[in-house]
C-alpha cells in the first residue's frame, strides 16, 4: 500500500521522514536508546524460544538487522517504499538474505511467524479503530501461542513536563542536505492524543533554503485499556515494562513495551 492511500484513512498524519525526508529517519530513530531497546526485544523472544519473526513496522530495518545478527529469520514490512528502498539498499550493502514487503500492518497476511513486533509507537499511527483491525491481523499471521511485543506512550504518565521534555531541535546533515528540525508536542489527555508540530528547514547544496511545517498526532493508551483491547482481540497479556526492560510503574514509565501471546 502506498503512502497517500494511507494518509487517506489515517486521519493522525505521519512524520515528515516516512514521506518526503526518508534519508533522515535514521537520524531521528536510530540512537544510543535504540541499541538498549534492541537488546531487551532480543531478549524478551530468546526466553521464548522465538525463531521467526515478522516486524509490521520495520522502517529503514534498525530491529530486523539486529535480530537477523542473532539468528532470527525476520521479514520486515512497511508501508513507505521509500523506507523500504533504505532497508532494501542496507540488504545489499552487507550481503543479507532478508526479505522486505510493502505492506500494510491491518490486513497484509504474510504466513505464520513465532512472533510480530511494532516498535517505535508504531500503533499510535492507528485510531483505535485501526488498532483493533490490526490487532486481529496480528493474530492471524501468528503461530499459535505466538508472541505479539509492542511500544507505546503510556497516557497515565504524560504530563505537561514529560511532554514538554520530547522537544527536539537538532542540526543533521545528510548527504547534500543539511536540516534543522524543530519539534513541540502538546497533550490532549481526555482523547489520549499526542500531537507534534514540526518545523524543517532545509538547505540543499545548490538550492535556495526550503521550509516546511508538518504535524502529526499519535494516539495513545494506559495501560489497563491496551490489557482490554488485546483480549478482546484473542491475546493473553504476559508482562508489561518499560521500554528499557525495567518494571513498569503505572505513572511513571514513559514507554510501556506489551508482551501478549495468542
Amino acid at each position: 500500500m502506498n503512502n497517500e492511500k494511507y494518509d487517506e484513512k489515517n486521519e493522525f498524519g505521519l512524520p515528515l521522514e516516512y514521506k518526503k525526508l526518508p534519508e533522515f529517519f535514521d537520524v531521528h530513530n536510530i540512537t544510543n536508546k535504540t541499541e538498549i531497546t534492541n537488546r531487551v526485544i532480543e531478549k524478551l523472544l530468546s526466553k521464548y524460544d522465538v525463531r521467526t519473526v515478522l516486524d509490521f513496522s520495520c522502517g529503514t530495518g534498525s530491529q530486523v538487522f539486529f535480530l537477523n545478527k542473532f539468528g532470527y529469520k525476520v521479514t520486515g514490512v512497511d508501508f513507505s517504499p521509500p523506507l523500504l528502498e533504505i532497508a532494501r539498499n542496507k540488504v545489499l550493502r552487507e550481503n543479507l538474505s532478508i526479505n522486505f514487503l510493502d505492506g500494510d500492518m491491518r490486513k497484509l497476511e504474510v504466513g505464520k511467524f513465532d512472533a510480530v513486533i511494532t516498535i517505535f509507537n508504531a500503533i499510535g499511527h492507528l485510531t483505535k479503530t485501526d488498532f483493533n483491525i490490526t490487532l486481529k491481523n496480528i493474530y492471524k499471521n501468528l503461530n499459535d501461542e505466538g508472541l505479539y511485543l509492542f511500544d507505546i506512550f503510556n497516557l497515565e504518565a504524560m504530563t505537561d513536563t514529560v511532554v514538554n521534555n520530547l522537544s527536539m531541535d537538532y542540526k543533521k546533515t545528510v548527504k547534500d542536505k543539511r536540516v534543522h528540525h524543530i519539534q513541540h508536542s502538546t497533550i490532549n489527555k481526555d482523547k489520549g492524543l499526542i500531537t507534534s508540530y514540526d518545523n524543517y528547514i532545509i538547505d540543499k547544496i545548490g538550492s535556495t533554503l526550503e521550509r516546511i511545517n508538518n504535524k502529526f498526532t499519535l494516539q495513545i493508551y494506559k495501560a489497563k485499556e491496551l490489557q482490554l483491547m488485546l483480549a478482546e482481540n484473542g491475546f493473553k497479556i504476559l508482562k508489561q515494562y518499560g521500554i528499557d526492560g525495567l518494571e513498569f510503574k503505572e505513572y511513571q514509565t514513559i514507554n510501556i513495551l506489551t508482551l501478549a501471546q495468542k
